[in-house]
Protein backbone atom coordinates (compact mmCIF):
# COMPACT_ATOMS: atom_id res chain seq x y z
CA UNK A 1 0.00 0.00 0.00
CA UNK A 2 1.14 3.45 -0.80
CA UNK A 3 1.47 5.90 2.03
CA UNK A 4 -0.86 8.85 1.80
CA UNK A 5 1.01 12.09 1.53
CA UNK A 6 -0.45 14.97 3.30
CA UNK A 7 0.03 18.20 1.56
CA UNK A 8 0.02 21.19 3.76
CA UNK A 9 -1.13 24.32 1.97
CA UNK A 10 0.15 27.27 3.86
CA UNK A 11 -1.38 30.72 3.23
CA UNK A 12 -2.36 33.81 5.07
CA UNK A 13 -5.10 33.65 7.59
CA UNK A 14 -7.82 36.25 7.62
CA UNK A 15 -6.45 37.74 10.83
CA UNK A 16 -2.94 38.12 9.37
CA UNK A 17 -4.38 39.81 6.30
CA UNK A 18 -6.44 42.22 8.44
CA UNK A 19 -3.39 43.12 10.56
CA UNK A 20 -1.40 44.00 7.42
CA UNK A 21 -4.26 46.14 6.09
CA UNK A 22 -4.56 48.01 9.42
CA UNK A 23 -0.79 48.65 9.51
CA UNK A 24 -0.84 49.97 5.94
CA UNK A 25 -3.82 52.24 6.74
CA UNK A 26 -2.02 53.68 9.78
CA UNK A 27 1.13 54.33 7.73
CA UNK A 28 -0.88 55.99 4.95
CA UNK A 29 -2.68 58.26 7.41
CA UNK A 30 0.64 59.27 9.01
CA UNK A 31 2.08 60.14 5.62
CA UNK A 32 -0.98 62.20 4.65
CA UNK A 33 -1.02 63.95 8.02
CA UNK A 34 2.66 64.79 7.69
CA UNK A 35 2.21 66.21 4.19
CA UNK A 36 -0.68 68.40 5.38
CA UNK A 37 1.35 69.34 8.47
CA UNK A 38 4.25 70.54 6.31
CA UNK A 39 1.89 72.77 4.33
CA UNK A 40 0.36 74.19 7.52
CA UNK A 41 3.83 74.89 8.89
CA UNK A 42 4.61 76.77 5.67
CA UNK A 43 1.41 78.78 6.16
CA UNK A 44 2.39 79.61 9.78
CA UNK A 45 5.90 80.60 8.64
CA UNK A 46 4.39 82.86 5.95
CA UNK A 47 2.22 84.44 8.67
CA UNK A 48 5.30 85.08 10.85
CA UNK A 49 7.21 86.65 7.93
CA UNK A 50 4.15 88.81 7.24
CA UNK A 51 4.13 89.95 10.89
CA UNK A 52 7.80 90.95 10.62
CA UNK A 53 6.99 92.83 7.40
CA UNK A 54 4.15 94.70 9.15
CA UNK A 55 6.51 95.80 11.93
CA UNK A 56 9.12 96.90 9.37
CA UNK A 57 6.60 98.89 7.31
CA UNK A 58 5.19 100.54 10.44
CA UNK A 59 8.68 101.46 11.67
CA UNK A 60 9.77 102.87 8.29
CA UNK A 61 6.55 104.88 7.90
CA UNK A 62 7.02 106.44 11.33
CA UNK A 63 10.78 106.97 11.10
CA UNK A 64 10.68 108.52 7.64
CA UNK A 65 7.26 110.23 7.93
CA UNK A 66 6.08 108.47 4.78
CA UNK A 67 2.67 107.13 3.87
CA UNK A 68 2.70 103.42 2.98
CA UNK A 69 -0.03 100.96 2.02
CA UNK A 70 -0.15 97.23 1.62
CA UNK A 71 -0.62 96.21 -2.02
CA UNK A 72 -2.35 92.79 -2.09
CA UNK A 73 -2.83 90.59 -5.17
CA UNK A 74 -5.04 87.52 -4.84
CA UNK A 75 -4.01 84.23 -6.39
CA UNK A 76 -5.07 83.48 -9.95
CA UNK A 77 -4.56 80.54 -12.28
CA UNK A 78 -1.20 81.91 -13.38
CA UNK A 79 -0.05 83.91 -10.36
CA UNK A 80 0.22 83.00 -6.66
CA UNK A 81 -1.04 85.22 -3.82
CA UNK A 82 1.51 88.02 -3.28
CA UNK A 83 1.83 91.39 -1.62
CA UNK A 84 4.06 94.41 -1.71
CA UNK A 85 4.18 97.97 -0.42
CA UNK A 86 3.11 101.17 -2.13
CA UNK A 87 4.08 104.70 -1.16
CA UNK A 88 1.74 107.67 -1.42
CA UNK A 89 3.41 110.57 -3.17
CA UNK A 90 1.90 113.85 -2.05
CA UNK A 91 1.50 115.94 -5.21
CA UNK A 92 2.45 119.24 -3.55
CA UNK A 93 5.76 117.81 -2.31
CA UNK A 94 6.87 116.18 -5.55
CA UNK A 95 9.70 117.65 -7.53
CA UNK A 96 9.08 119.28 -10.91
CA UNK A 97 9.95 116.10 -12.80
CA UNK A 98 7.10 114.19 -11.22
CA UNK A 99 4.69 117.11 -10.98
CA UNK A 100 2.67 115.77 -13.88
CA UNK A 101 1.51 112.66 -12.02
CA UNK A 102 -2.07 111.80 -12.77
CA UNK A 103 -4.61 110.96 -10.09
CA UNK A 104 -4.03 107.21 -10.33
CA UNK A 105 -0.25 107.61 -10.11
CA UNK A 106 -0.21 108.99 -6.56
CA UNK A 107 0.38 105.46 -5.27
CA UNK A 108 3.78 104.18 -6.43
CA UNK A 109 5.49 100.86 -5.78
CA UNK A 110 7.92 101.22 -2.86
CA UNK A 111 11.18 99.86 -4.24
CA UNK A 112 12.83 99.34 -0.83
CA UNK A 113 10.39 96.55 -0.01
CA UNK A 114 10.58 93.31 -2.01
CA UNK A 115 7.34 91.79 -3.21
CA UNK A 116 6.49 88.66 -1.21
CA UNK A 117 4.83 85.54 -2.58
CA UNK A 118 2.88 83.26 -0.25
CA UNK A 119 3.08 79.45 -0.48
CA UNK A 120 0.48 77.64 -2.53
CA UNK A 121 -3.04 77.58 -1.00
CA UNK A 122 -2.06 80.28 1.53
CA UNK A 123 -3.81 83.65 1.52
CA UNK A 124 -5.05 86.34 3.85
CA UNK A 125 -7.95 88.74 4.02
CA UNK A 126 -8.00 92.30 5.30
CA UNK A 127 -11.13 93.63 6.96
CA UNK A 128 -11.34 97.37 7.63
CA UNK A 129 -12.49 98.30 11.12
CA UNK A 130 -14.79 101.22 11.77
CA UNK A 131 -12.87 104.29 12.78
CA UNK A 132 -13.93 107.84 12.28
CA UNK A 133 -11.35 110.19 10.86
CA UNK A 134 -13.00 113.47 11.84
CA UNK A 135 -10.02 115.67 10.98
CA UNK A 136 -8.92 113.78 7.87
CA UNK A 137 -9.67 115.33 4.53
CA UNK A 138 -7.57 113.34 2.05
CA UNK A 139 -9.85 111.13 -0.02
CA UNK A 140 -6.85 109.37 -1.59
CA UNK A 141 -6.17 107.75 1.78
CA UNK A 142 -9.68 107.24 3.13
CA UNK A 143 -12.15 106.70 0.29
CA UNK A 144 -13.44 103.30 -0.81
CA UNK A 145 -10.82 103.03 -3.58
CA UNK A 146 -7.94 103.59 -1.17
CA UNK A 147 -5.96 100.59 0.07
CA UNK A 148 -7.48 98.93 3.15
CA UNK A 149 -4.27 99.03 5.17
CA UNK A 150 -2.50 102.40 5.20
CA UNK A 151 0.22 103.70 7.52
CA UNK A 152 -0.10 107.46 7.68
CA UNK A 153 3.50 108.30 8.57
CA UNK A 154 2.57 110.06 11.82
CA UNK A 155 2.25 106.92 13.93
CA UNK A 156 -1.33 106.29 12.89
CA UNK A 157 -2.86 103.68 10.60
CA UNK A 158 -6.22 102.72 9.18
CA UNK A 159 -7.41 100.04 11.64
CA UNK A 160 -7.83 96.56 10.17
CA UNK A 161 -8.06 92.87 11.03
CA UNK A 162 -6.05 90.38 9.01
CA UNK A 163 -6.75 86.63 8.93
CA UNK A 164 -4.45 84.10 7.29
CA UNK A 165 -5.92 81.05 5.55
CA UNK A 166 -4.64 77.71 4.35
CA UNK A 167 -7.07 76.13 1.87
CA UNK A 168 -9.82 78.48 3.14
CA UNK A 169 -9.28 77.35 6.76
CA UNK A 170 -8.10 80.01 9.25
CA UNK A 171 -4.46 79.74 10.34
CA UNK A 172 -3.54 81.31 13.67
CA UNK A 173 -5.36 84.15 15.38
CA UNK A 174 -6.44 87.34 13.67
CA UNK A 175 -3.86 90.11 13.44
CA UNK A 176 -5.27 93.47 14.45
CA UNK A 177 -3.77 96.86 13.69
CA UNK A 178 -5.36 99.68 15.64
CA UNK A 179 -5.60 103.35 14.68
CA UNK A 180 -2.32 104.07 16.50
CA UNK A 181 -0.48 101.54 14.34
CA UNK A 182 -0.09 99.01 17.15
CA UNK A 183 0.05 95.44 15.82
CA UNK A 184 -1.73 92.88 18.01
CA UNK A 185 -1.51 89.17 17.26
CA UNK A 186 -2.82 86.93 20.01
Amino acid sequence: MKPIRSFSIRGFTLIELMVVIVIMAIMASLILTNINGVDQRKAMQAREVFMMDLHRINREANDQARIFALDVHSATDVSPFHYGVMEYLIPSLQNKQNATLTENKKWQKYSEFPERTLPEHVSFSITALDHRHENANNDDLLNSNAPKLVWLGNGEAKPVRIQFYFEQRPIGEEIEIDHLGKINAS
